[in-house]
């Protein structure tokens, strides 16, 4: 029975083991307890222990005068005046230039975009030996001419492919419209073109400055600038030359300024013309055409050029439509004193290809070479 035997000093030793234990156990939750509540006492233990560091006393100053040299810096940075930011330096020579320069940019505000008037300009053609060349020529000098600018060509009796191709290659904003009426004669044939380009006008209430500008013409480009100033319609001279005299004559206005003051005329025989002048050598707004009631007029369904009349009679009744007598015609340019468009009879009145020679449309290609 060695179990249930046990030594008597053995079990006293158990007593003092289980005090020190719990001994122990009380002064950590003491501990704990003065932990806990450290933080609402108002003493500064480290200020304490550092006082009674035996070299306290030269750590203090030390910090006192950094304390001091900062707090005098921070005084002088806030004396010191703002200086503003300066621009790279200008040469000597540039000096002067400077003010100019400066005073020459415009605000914004004072920018102004100048307003053209559109330009419509009216060529008649047709399929002919010359017709490329007058083409090409009136195309080289609209191209030069400033936006916007439409040109209207109108072709009898079928659009062909050479003209379109002319047109597309011309760098001008154009139309390509056709008349295809079966008339034999060149007067009735060029009333037809005419009368076709005032109709689609009229339907697209163009706005623009019109002119009839034949391709046998020779154009300065300035009269086109020209053209913008016109009000309601404009005339300007002309200068025909007379092959069998091997002479230049000026046909058109006299003017004072702007005002008209008479006319230089070359006809001799025939009816005389109320306003001696040809379609090349006036214009007009094209809002007379289809807006009647800005011009205080009644409708004007009837401004087209009729066929009847020869030596000028087409053009002075169309004139007669739109203006009452000089007072409403603008003279250019001021006192008409330049003549910017040229007649110059260049084309032979018949032109016959070579005994043998014949024409022939759709012809098929050989490829066989």
């Amino acid at each position: 029975m060695k179990s249930a035997w046990r030594s008597p000093e053995r079990s006293k030793s158990k007593g003092p083991g289980c005090k020190r234990v719990a001994f122990r156990l009380f002064v950590c939750f003491m501990v704990g307890i003065f932990i806990g509540f450290t933080p609402f006492f108002s003493v500064d233990v480290s200020q304490k222990i550092v006082s009674r560091l035996p070299f306290d006393d030269g750590v203090d100053d030390k910090v006192k005068e950094l304390d001091a040299i900062v707090v005098q810096k921070e005084v002088e940075v806030i004396d010191e005046p703002e200086v503003e930011p300066q621009s790279p330096p200008v040469p000597a020579m540039l000096d002067d230039e400077v003010d100019f320069v400066e005073a020459a940019k415009p605000a914004i505000t004072d920018l102004v975009i100048p307003v053209r008037k559109l330009l419509i300009v009216v060529t008649i053609t047709s399929a002919r030996p010359q017709q490329a060349y007058y083409l090409n020529r009136l195309a080289h000098v609209l191209k030069g001419v400033p936006p916007p600018l439409l040109w209207l060509v109108v072709e009898w009796p079928v659009t062909t492919f050479e003209t379109a191709e002319i047109l597309r290659s011309s760098g001008v904003m154009y139309r390509h419209i056709v008349c295809r009426k079966n008339l034999t004669s060149v007067r009735k044939i060029a009333v037809c073109q005419r009368n076709n380009a005032i109709y689609h006008i009229k339907k697209h209430h163009l706005d623009g400055i019109v002119h009839f500008a034949d391709e046998e013409r020779s154009y300065m480009g300035d009269v086109f600038e020209e053209m913008r100033k016109i009000r309601r319609v404009g005339a300007w001279p002309v200068a025909n030359h007379d092959a069998s005299k091997y002479r230049v004559v000026i046909e058109g206005p006299m003017c004072k300024g702007n005002r008209i003051t008479g006319w230089n005329t070359i006809q001799k025989k025939g009816a005389p013309r109320r306003f001696p002048i040809g379609f090349s050598g006036f214009a007009f707004n094209s809002t007379m055409l289809w807006d009647p009631q800005r011009w205080n007029r009644p409708a004007m369904d009837s401004v087209i050029v009729h066929s009847g009349g020869r030596g000028g009679l087409q053009e002075s009744r169309f004139v007669e439509k739109l203006v009452k007598n000089e007072r409403q015609i603008e003279g250019l340019p001021d006192n008409c004193n330049r003549v910017m468009v040229w007649n110059f009879a260049l084309e032979p009145p018949q032109l016959n290809y070579p005994t043998g020679w014949s024409l022939w449309n759709h012809l098929e290609v050989d490829k066989e070479l």
